[in-house]
């Protein structure tokens, strides 16, 4: 059944930043073997979830491999949009969390003043931006269709925590497992499931 406004929104699976705990906005860092095999479960249990007509993700290659690997079950392409992709950090991209949570607070400011700008990156409201805009393009154009949108742990967790809470403010509340299945009502503003990852229990256990 199709649904007006609801959209099922995925992370990508495992990075070598995700394990080794540092911050690849825009850098394009590679998937793990592990994420790998999380991708192709990912797409093998997909129908469980949501049945795409449509599947949207950021050119970031950990995203749009994941993507793939959902649209390989229906035979179908997968569309990319740069305003999808990661929150960047500019001059800080590859600087782990510990640092940036260091002296100062780098971390603590990313969240909480929406203003903050690192050097050459980008705002928290600059991401919220452009990832509603493209959501809502998205929807819009599709608004009978069911829309699948394959992104990043932090963009998805602004545009889920301005929808919910209209304060982006709050994003860390609404972090993801690698390849995690939410599904969002833009009508209602709510999730109708969040952080579903019932295709890794084979591969986790």
């Amino acid at each position: 059944m199709k649904h007006q406004g609801r959209i099922g929104l995925v992370r990508h699976g495992q990075t070598f930043a995700n394990i080794d705990k540092v911050w690849h906005g825009h850098t394009d860092t590679k998937l793990t073997s592990h994420g790998y095999r999380q991708i192709k479960d990912l797409g093998d249990h997909f129908h469980h979830y949501m049945k795409p007509d449509v599947i949207y993700a950021s050119p970031s290659q950990r995203a749009a491999l994941t993507a793939q690997a959902i649209a390989d079950n229906y035979s179908m392409p997968v569309s990319h949009d740069s305003r999808l992709m990661e929150f960047d950090l500019g001059d800080w991209e590859g600087s782990s969390f510990d640092s940036l949570n260091g002296p100062g607070g780098t971390l603590e400011r990313l969240i909480k003043d929406p203003d903050f700008t690192a050097p050459n990156g980008e705002s928290q409201n600059s991401v919220k931006k452009r990832i509603v805009a493209a959501i809502e393009d998205i929807v819009r154009k599709h608004s009978e269709e069911n829309v699948v949108i394959v992104a990043h742990g932090v963009t998805i967790a602004i545009a889920i925590s301005h929808y919910l809470e209209g304060d982006t403010t709050r994003w860390p509340q609404y972090s993801k497992d690698n390849t995690a299945f939410s599904e969002l009502c833009l009508n209602s503003k709510r999730l109708l499931s969040y952080n579903k990852t019932d295709h890794l229990r084979a591969t986790e256990e």
